[in-house]
């Protein structure tokens, strides 16, 4: 926040210096102006692990993601600043390893839902073509699939969706950090989902059982602008 309140003095004094320079948000086409972006893409998933049920013999999985919009509107005619929201297909999961009588049981867990975040950030071109974005809020998670197996002694055995529904929390949040650049039609950007609520907080788990899952992203896509013609 700190960051973010220096960035938008710096902004302002740079914005009054005179003219042709400071913030525009401004097209190829001059008959037009740009009011905001939309984002789609996919991401690349590492889920991170937290709490005293993966303290032990637990590990996150490499999954993903499906960005299927990010939607951004900026304040104002040349304010870099904006307001969005977004919507997502997130993919996660994890693995654990136990031994019992010498025999090592592996159990994968996975799981699907959608996720809403809605974010406030700042974005500064550098180019015409090049920019820079930065921006961040709350998530919200609904998950609507949980599945998972188990292996020992080389077999494997499904877990059902319907064993796992009442063990796992429907609804997840997180607030997330997100950073990036966009090169014309293109972005890359990075995430960070830091969880709020614990997965297992329902009526039929342990109160003492505590964990939470995060992710952090690896995100690419196509980026449009939105335009509006000029007055």
């Amino acid at each position: 926040m700190v960051f973010l309140i220096g960035t938008l003095a710096a902004s302002a004094q740079w914005s009054s210096a005179g003219d042709g320079t400071g913030y525009n948000n401004t097209s190829a086409n001059t008959s037009k102006r740009v009011i905001g972006f939309y984002r789609v893409g996919g991401s690349l998933s590492f889920n991170t692990l937290s709490g005293n049920y993966f303290d032990k013999n637990a590990s996150g999985k490499v999954t993903g993601a499906i960005n299927l919009a990010r939607l951004g509107f900026f304040l104002g005619k040349n304010s870099p600043i904006y307001l969005g929201f977004g919507w997502d297909l997130p993919f996660k999961g994890w693995k654990e390893e136990v031994e019992i009588n010498g025999r090592t049981f592996t159990t994968n867990y996975n799981g699907v839902g959608y996720r809403f975040p809605i974010f406030v950030g700042y974005q500064y071109p550098i180019t015409q073509d090049f920019k820079v974005y930065g921006h961040t809020g709350p998530s919200f998670d609904v998950d609507f699939g949980y599945w998972g197996s188990v292996e020992y002694d080389g077999e494997k055995e499904d877990i059902s969706s319907e064993d796992l529904v009442d063990t796992f929390r429907v609804l997840n949040g997180s607030w997330m950090f997100s950073a990036g650049i966009t090169y014309k039609k293109l972005y890359v950007g990075l995430e960070y989902a830091l969880p709020f609520k614990d997965i297992f907080d329902y009526e039929y788990v342990d109160e003492s059982i505590k964990g939470k899952i995060g992710t952090f992203n690896i995100c690419l896509g196509l980026n449009f602008d939105i335009k509006v013609k000029r007055k």
